[in-house]
């Protein structure tokens, strides 16, 4: 009896750890390896009790069978859409007069369908002094990689300002020089390489035709830009953008654009041009993290006449071109951190959370002056500042104020200084027409 009690003690400090390995397999690596004396062999149990445990655990741990993803597009295929919305309260004051307004500043909605290397894209515009029109209307080709021709309806490859996205500068009125040169939305083609980011260039031939009606006597017309950037391939370098472009066309019988202040008064009347007349311009900017500085010189020249036998349709006497030169310097700096995108100046701004918002201050000193040698001289000198506050990776808040001196000899101008503010929303969905606009 006594031996049968002491071989009892002896064995049962073996059954613990025997036991504590069927009922819970988990426990076993907590202890080391060398540590651990081997477990005897478990009796074997009914299968029914095994298999149950098991299969219990696999259909709890495993998730349904996922369905296959159905592509939305066929393969090749890819539409995105295109559009935005403005809408702007403006107060002006000036020595002799004074307004205000609030309205629907525009919109746009569009889109397009890309199919393997061809794109096509269009837009409608609703502007307050134009009302609806046909904007953008075009076919784009990527022939090879970096190779593209384009056709129909857009703006012409000029100047670093120019062609940026609509509504996504860091103020929201545009140059008095950019207005005067800008040769608007041309019906014609074009052709662009990229090397490899370092630079782009652009050549096409337009019919003078299309969105810009106010000048729209031009016969044909001919661009060219060359845009380099040669630090691009580094992130952590300041960004460097040099621009260099130049709008040549032939007008017949018709009449120099009407150039507008920042607050929309006329700065200049359209005269009655024939003739050749071109643009240039030349500038860039500089992008370091949150910090922007853009600048550039503009210079154009209009041929004119004077009718002397009343038929606007034939030629009349030649006079002295009108000759205009002016520049613009503007700095922004988002204040929130974001790094500053070169391609649409936006800062970037990680989703559609309010919490990831960007707030940016911006500000532009700008000088042009239009003329002839029969003509006196205007000048205009304007200091604009402003805040975006972009709320979310559409959508951007604004607002900013004007101070603008005229040095003007025609009537029309209502006085040597004025001032004035403007603010509203802006929301946009870009899709991928972002380098297309």
């Amino acid at each position: 009896m006594s031996f049968t009690c002491a071989l009892a003690l002896v064995a049962a400090p073996a059954a613990e750890p025997m036991s504590r390995s069927v009922a819970g397999p988990l426990a076993v690596p907590d202890a080391p390896a060398s540590l651990a004396a081997p477990d005897p062999p478990a009796p074997p149990r009914p299968a029914a009790a095994v298999a149950a445990p098991v299969v219990a655990r696999t259909d709890a741990s495993a998730p349904p069978p996922a369905a296959p993803a159905r592509p939305r597009w066929p393969a090749g295929l890819a539409v995105f859409p295109y559009g935005w919305v403005r809408a702007d309260a403006t107060y002006h004051q000036a020595r002799d007069e004074g307004f205000s307004n609030v309205r629907l500043g525009g919109a746009r909605l569009g889109g397009g369908v890309a199919v393997g290397p061809v794109l096509a894209f269009a837009t409608l515009e609703a502007a307050a002094e134009k009302g609806p029109q046909l904007f953008d209307a075009f076919v784009a080709w990527t022939i090879v990689e970096r190779l593209r021709v384009r056709a129909g309806q857009f703006k012409a490859p000029f100047g670093y300002r120019f062609n940026v996205p609509d509504l996504v500068d860091e103020l929201p009125m545009a140059p008095v020089s950019l207005q005067a040169a800008t040769p608007g939305r041309q019906a014609g083609g074009e052709i662009s390489y990229d090397f490899w980011r370092f630079a782009q260039l652009s050549a096409g031939a337009f019919s003078g035709v299309g969105q810009n009606r106010a000048a729209n006597n031009t016969r044909v017309a001919f661009a060219g830009k060359l845009q380099v950037q040669p630090l691009v391939s580094s992130r952590r370098l300041p960004q460097i953008v040099a621009n260099l472009s130049i709008f040549t066309y032939h007008k017949t019988h018709g009449f120099t654009p009407d150039v507008h202040t920042p607050l929309g008064l006329v700065f200049y009347h359209g005269v009655p041009a024939n003739g050749g007349s071109y643009r240039l311009t030349a500038g860039g900017g500089v992008f370091w993290r949150f910090l922007s500085v853009r600048a550039e010189y503009f210079r154009t020249r209009d041929a004119r006449e004077r009718d002397d036998d009343g038929d606007p349709t034939t030629p009349g006497v030649h006079l002295p071109p009108m000759i205009g030169q002016g520049m613009y310097v503007q700095a922004g700096v988002v204040v929130t951190g974001q790094r500053k995108r070169i391609d649409d100046l936006l800062p970037e701004v990680e989703g559609y959370r309010v919490r990831a918002s960007a707030v940016e201050l911006s500000a532009r000193y700008e000088q042009f002056r239009l003329g002839a040698a029969d003509l006196p001289g205007n000048g205009i000198r304007a200091l604009v500042g402003g805040i975006n506050w972009i709320v979310a990776k559409h959508l951007r808040v604004y607002a900013a104020g004007v101070y603008q001196r005229l040095d003007a000899a025609p009537p029309e101008i209502p006085a040597a200084r004025s001032w004035g503010v403007t603010g509203g929303l802006a929301g946009f969905f870009l899709g991928r027409a972002g380098g297309t606009d």
